[in-house]
């Protein structure tokens, strides 16, 4: 399997490491996380111009059409520059939900608008006592007539306070807690009476929120996919952003070990640069291993997925390496660096903390290497339906 780029691709790659460098500076990045609800609404303006938000969506609902590669490259370039906003969110909820299991109908009254910066949206999945399995989501969603209600609470939204939808996983069928059958995919107005958002204060400063759903209303015009048969739309969407996430997150430790590089080159100890020491050089080879053998496991995944083969295998190991093993990139990076490396005028604390909220996005190393066992005790003949998030 190739992953080398062509001469196109990485002229893109140029680009948008370009473009992510210099709007994502050190004073920016303090700006985004002072900022309420912390991204820039104009620096996501400009990745709508440039294209990035719509380089997925097809040419005939308003996007660019682009390949999927093009799509990977630009989520390591913005976790590189630790990029924060609901780019990634409006992608994975948005635009793969609606292009794969969405009406026409559906199709084109999102795409152009989230291909525009119209519309932004955000996944509403887990809850308090479902984090990580899809089987026990209990969010209720009871028909109405042509409309359903939804009462409920949802955790862990990223960027709630500023989106126009929410994809929400809500259980139909009551009696079928426990599995992964009855749940159903709402796409739902964050405008809607009875959608209440508190913000979650988190070390890596990400918009995550608790969204509670009181008596709201969702026309059934408004369901991805078949009443009752929402585990396939949401393991879709989980599997393709858990890859995406991986992606992004190789990016950020990428960040570390460049920040690193630069600094045991400079930093002198006994009259010479600390990266002489061997035991430097040794402790930077093993980080440096870490975020290539993420990177390959990562897109490995996600080529995977976007040639429409099983990926569950693939995705798991991806995001339980980068989430176990990138724990050594940005330990070690801190350790060779000594105190300067915690000082919020260095850009080392950012990826420190960005990792950490990364680690958990889409589970924990732990919840991955647990679906991993699962699937290997289990007889071919026998499906596995686990889920993560």
């Amino acid at each position: 399997m190739d992953f080398h780029l062509n001469d196109v691709q990485k002229e893109f790659k140029q680009t948008a490491r370009k473009f992510f460098k210099e709007k994502c500076g050190l004073e920016e990045l303090r700006a985004f996380e002072n900022n309420p609800h912390h991204y820039s609404e104009k620096l996501y303006n400009e990745l709508v111009e440039l294209g990035f938000v719509g380089l997925i969506v097809p040419e005939q609902y308003g996007g660019f059409g682009g390949d999927f590669l093009d799509l990977a490259i630009v989520m390591e370039e913005a976790g590189w520059a630790l990029f924060q906003g609901p780019f990634l969110s409006t992608i994975v909820s948005g635009v793969m939900p609606v292009l794969t299991h969405g009406t026409e109908q559906q199709k084109e009254g999102l795409l152009p608008a989230i291909a525009s910066g119209e519309q932004k949206v955000s996944y509403a999945i887990a809850e308090p006592q479902a984090h990580h399995k899809l089987e026990h989501l209990t969010l209720e969603a009871v028909p109405n007539g042509s409309h359903y209600v939804l009462n409920g609470t949802k955790l862990f939204v990223p960027f709630a306070q500023s989106v126009e939808k929410l994809l929400v996983v809500a259980r139909t069928n009551q009696s079928a807690v426990g599995s992964v059958e009855g749940l159903t995919v709402f796409l739902v107005d964050t405008a809607t009476t009875g959608i209440e958002v508190k913000a979650i204060p988190t070390i890596s400063a990400d918009g995550l929120c608790e969204v509670q759903f009181n008596h709201v209303e969702v026309s059934a015009a408004h369901i991805i996919g078949n009443v009752d048969e929402g585990y396939c739309v949401a393991n879709d969407m989980l599997n393709f952003a858990t890859a995406l996430k991986s992606i992004e997150m190789t990016g950020v430790l990428s960040r570390a070990v460049d920040i690193t590089a630069d600094y045991v080159k400079e930093r002198q100890q006994f009259n010479v640069p600390i990266g002489s020491f061997q035991s430097v050089q040794h402790r930077m080879s093993d980080m440096l291993t870490i975020v290539e053998g993420g990177r390959l496991a990562a897109f490995h995944a996600f080529s995977r997925l976007i040639e429409g083969k099983d990926a569950n295998t693939e995705v798991a190991i991806a995001k339980a390496w980068l989430s176990q093993e990138g724990q050594k990139v940005v330990t070690g990076a801190h350790q060779l660096h000594g105190g300067m490396g915690i000082d919020y005028d260095y850009p080392l604390q950012f990826c420190f903390r960005r990792f950490k909220g990364q680690q958990l996005e889409f589970g924990s190393s732990e919840v991955h290497l647990r679906n991993l066992g699962e699937w290997l005790a289990v007889k071919p003949e026998q499906p596995t339906k686990v889920s993560t998030m």
